[in-house]
């Protein structure tokens, strides 16, 4: 009886991760077939190609592209709107002239701030930003809003942990869910007369097997989130060292059961 209860508890883990991973990948899906992960106050992101182009992913209503307009051209714009912000993304070598493509988004407060490659982070000023990304360095820009600096010891403690905890995810080697959404695709699913549906099927169960991985690696993250939140960078390596040595441990006694079993 034990070992059934065992059993149905490893399948009912099964089946849970099952369930989370397809919600995800439900509420992440796009018209196109994208699925995107949104990090709490990053409601933004501006992905840049190899070419210095820019796309939008996130909340892609806050976004109203204004145009694209060459470097050296003489144009005019409407004035920026009290709830918005105007981003400016500027290649020189696109072209002759260079071309700078400008984004107004759209938040309510018009204050944000803007984090490069996920370390540089930028403070947008009169609701301006001008970012260039001539030399190919830049891949990713997120647009966060700025958290009002709060009063008193028990404050600024909650605004360094919210701190902690927003660094450690803007900076941490693993986006929640990676593995699974790089499998799944369902741009497919009604092309080459039902072969496309079957290439579907066959992405999801890769994409759900890859979310049991993700599964396992979203929690490590996230414990090492809530330590780096409370401890600080000494709390998230901690956590990392009790991982690695728990992970060591678990391929051990498995090459040992393994070894034993072949003797």
């Amino acid at each position: 009886m034990s070992g059934m209860g065992t059993g149905c508890a490893r399948w009912g883990s099964l089946l849970a991760g099952f369930a989370f991973l397809a919600g995800v990948a439900g509420c992440g899906a796009g018209a196109g077939g994208d699925v995107g992960y949104k990090p709490p106050l990053v409601p933004v992101k501006f992905s840049v190609d190899s070419q210095g182009k820019p796309s939008v992913s996130g909340s892609k209503e806050l976004v109203t592209p204004v145009g694209t307009f060459s470097i050296g051209a003489k144009y005019s714009l409407d004035s920026i709107r009290s709830d918005a912000v105007r981003v400016v993304i500027q290649n020189k070598k696109i072209g002759d002239t260079g071309s700078r493509y400008i984004y107004d988004v759209t938040t309510g407060d018009g204050e944000f701030t803007a984090v490069v490659n996920g370390k540089t982070t930028i403070q947008v000023s009169d609701r301006r930003v001008l970012i260039d990304v001539t030399e190919g360095t830049i891949e990713s820009i997120q647009l966060k809003g700025i958290e009002p600096v709060a009063d008193g010891t028990d404050g600024n403690w909650l605004a360094e942990s919210g701190d902690r905890w927003e660094n450690y995810w803007d900076t941490t080697f693993y986006s929640p869910m990676a593995l699974s959404r790089w499998a799944y695709d369902d741009d497919t699913i009604d092309k080459w007369f039902g072969v496309g549906f079957l290439w579907f099927l066959l992405r999801l169960v890769f994409a759900l097997a890859l979310g049991i991985a993700d599964l396992v690696l979203l929690t490590a993250c996230f414990l090492a989130a809530v330590a780096a939140m409370v401890f600080g960078d000494l709390g998230r390596n901690i956590v990392y060292g009790i991982e690695a040595l728990a992970l060591l441990a678990v391929v051990g006694a498995t090459a040992f059961v393994v070894y034993e079993d072949y003797l």
